[in-house]
């Protein structure tokens, strides 16, 4: 196995269940619980005679036992909230990891989620709210309650008892972001590749595979997140793994020649073919370089960079590349329209005008509302390192 973070999705990947954690050193270990593996570790390693040698196995455990523990309370309110839902709202649909995990992983403590989200039809939105409101939940944020009266999901509930989220979307991405606008996440859209499933004996919808994979890589590039960053890859990876020989790949391709979201979807797929983690058809990786929106070879080469440096090896960030002038760089890149030189321009005045306009990033992330396309609040963060306030 290779000595990475890789190396761990590569065993995933192949079913293996008795690598041994003497394989990864004491910091590749730390930061896999910090990234969102916690439980992926356990599961690889724990069959190995060599790991619970390792003095690092018990932070491991415990990383998996907590994960159970969460995972147990998160599938029981979801399953509280479809229960109290049944007859009174049409079935909701479920969005990121709570649909991903139970659908796609070999078992769903693995996906680490930070809240449950859904989406509903907007008729239904004051239904679903007040039923959330009568099983205990109350919304908080710090933003005011007009933020998010155009928002693609309303104000955040939280349980306080159970220190559980809840996001109820009203869409995918905000109404004002490229990804908002594009058609193939539009309301109608999202309605014709639905398809009915269910949890844990409720009727619910999911969307379709080939929706699902595209909204996986969309939603990636929303922000530059290096703690979570890899969750991305391990979902596509589980996707593509389950849906092998049935994903209609002509649909999905057919999707990214007037689609933004080509851009992130092709990043995505190269670095799954770059790291071995899935045998993609033949004909998707040349069509990738076709489209319109296709990344350039310099592109790539760049997005790569970044996954390697801070999602894969943890890379602290630092005072010339700060974690805002990051995200200028990731989402230039991978959203942004144009050439790679005028891409490469663009990201170069952001840099400029923001060190001249205030004296620290920080500050301009306050003043453009907390994201370089200035269309979603700031993640909310709990205890340090907690990596489920910072994974959908």
């Amino acid at each position: 196995m290779e000595a990475s973070l890789i190396g761990l999705l590569q065993a995933a990947a192949h079913g293996r269940a008795a690598v041994s954690l003497t394989a990864l050193k004491a910091p590749q270990v730390r930061w896999a619980i910090e990234t969102g593996f916690g439980p992926l570790l356990w599961h690889i390693t724990h069959a190995s005679c060599e790991t619970s040698a390792s003095p690092l196995w018990p932070l491991v455990q415990g990383s998996d036992l907590a994960a159970r523990l969460l995972t147990v309370d998160q599938f029981d309110a979801m399953g509280e909230m479809l229960e109290a839902c049944r007859g009174r709202v049409p079935p909701l649909t479920l969005l990121k990891g709570i649909s991903i995990g139970e659908q796609y992983y070999p078992a769903p403590q693995l996906r680490l989620m930070r809240d449950l989200d859904v989406w509903v039809d907007e008729a239904a939105l004051p239904r679903v709210e007040a039923i959330l409101s009568g099983l205990g939940y109350r919304q908080q944020s710090h933003w005011p309650p007009t933020y998010y009266a155009t928002h693609h999901h309303t104000m955040p509930f939280v349980h306080p008892a159970r220190g559980l989220w809840v996001e109820v979307h009203r869409g995918l991405f905000p109404p004002a972001s490229t990804l908002g606008m594009d058609r193939l996440f539009s309301r109608e859209a999202l309605q014709q590749e639905r398809q009915p499933s269910a949890f844990q004996g409720h009727e619910v919808f999911r969307l379709s595979p080939e929706l699902q994979l595209v909204y996986i890589a969309a939603h990636w590039a929303m922000e530059f997140q290096p703690i979570g960053g890899l969750i991305a890859l391990l979902d596509a990876m589980y996707l593509l793994q389950r849906t092998a020989g049935t994903l209609d790949w002509g649909r999905l391709l057919a999707w990214m020649e007037s689609s933004a979201a080509a851009a992130p979807l092709s990043l995505l797929l190269t670095a799954l073919d770059r790291f071995h983690l899935v045998d993609l058809p033949p004909e998707v990786l040349p069509q990738l370089r076709t489209w319109p929106q296709a990344l350039s070879p310099t592109t790539l080469a760049l997005g790569h960079w970044l996954i390697d440096r801070y999602f894969v090896a943890g890379h602290p960030m630092g005072r010339l590349l700060s974690d805002y002038r990051l995200e200028v760089l990731w989402q230039t890149l991978v959203l942004g329209a144009g050439a790679p030189g005028s891409k490469l321009l663009r990201v170069s005045w952001r840099w400029l005008v923001a060190s001249r306009l205030w004296p620290g990033d920080r500050l301009w992330r306050r003043a453009t509302g907390g994201s370089v396309t200035n269309g979603h609040a700031p993640r909310r963060r709990g205890l340090p390192g907690d990596p489920q306030d910072l994974i959908s």
